[in-house]
């Protein structure tokens, strides 16, 4: 009767830290994902195992790309009052790669704006507006 009564326990068990709360394909191996809440959304590159790796960090708000970057903005610790870009260069890029091979920023809006004339970043397609 006992083991009746604990079944229900173990299932919450079972079932809690599967999966992401938010999971969408970017391009490539690109996703935005965040594990626990929507205010962890970052950007990661998908392994063939299913897991992920950090790329951008939280809290990703809005992202773009092309055939060669990824463009993101996020709030620093779901700061709102503060905004970072980033881009993320796709052709220096590889599973094991420290971020910092391919990602650059945070940078200022200026900065930003700089680069994406000198690059040609593409615009921000998609944005999470509950997190903007």
């Amino acid at each position: 009767m006992k083991a009746c009564a604990l079944m229900p326990i173990f299932a919450v068990f079972l079932t809690s830290g599967c999966g992401f709360v938010h999971e969408e394909h970017l391009t490539g191996p690109y996703c935005l994902i965040a594990v626990d809440t929507l205010d962890e959304m970052e950007v990661a590159y998908r392994l063939p195992n299913g897991n992920a790796i950090g790329r951008i960090p939280e809290t990703v708000f809005a992202v773009g790309w092309n055939e060669r970057y990824i463009v993101a903005k996020r709030h620093p610790q779901n700061n709102r009052s503060i905004t970072h870009f980033y881009y993320l260069d796709m052709t220096r890029d590889s599973p094991y790669a420290e971020p910092s091979a391919s990602v650059t920023g945070p940078l200022s809006e200026s900065e930003f704006l700089l680069k994406r004339a000198e690059l040609g970043l593409p615009e921000f397609s998609r944005t999470i507006k509950s997190l903007e």
